[in-house]
């Protein structure tokens, strides 16, 4: 029934919904999780971060521990708007790191909007899985 009356079928009348009641009830000041992938290479990782309209001055990639952290802020420019759909506020995100991992030699790239952090691994041989016995109670 709603198909006939929404031209555009069901799963997207439902996502406009869902996208317009998430931006009704969001706080100001809520911090934004960027969308990302981690690829596997044989020699490095490469996590891809998306941070579009953010560049390298307010954007920040440090590790803390075993975590990577990218960290930033997109700034609402004050003047007349007549349409706003863009979400402005903090970036936030930390990343376990792989156990192979190097924390020497991490790179970050920004181009087009999208983060970049080449991640070197080291060669470590593969550990035997280890058999824990069960007990009968």
């Amino acid at each position: 029934m709603l198909e006939k009356l929404w031209p555009f079928g069901r799963s997207r009348v439902r996502k406009a919904v869902e996208e317009a009641l998430e931006k009704a009830f969001q706080d100001v000041g809520e911090v934004l999780e960027p969308l990302s992938e981690l690829s596997e290479h044989e020699d490095h990782y490469l996590l891809r971060v998306e941070v579009p309209g953010l560049g390298p001055e307010n954007l920040e990639v440090r590790l803390e521990g075993d975590q990577l952290v990218i960290e930033g802020e997109k700034r609402e420019e004050k003047r007349t708007k007549h349409l706003s759909e863009i979400i402005y506020g903090r970036v936030y995100r930390a990343y376990l790191l792989p156990k192979d991992a190097k924390k020497e030699g991490i790179t970050a790239r920004l181009a087009k909007g999208v983060l970049e952090v080449k991640i070197p691994r080291e060669k470590h041989p593969p550990e035997p899985p280890v058999r824990i016995p069960v007990e009968e109670a």
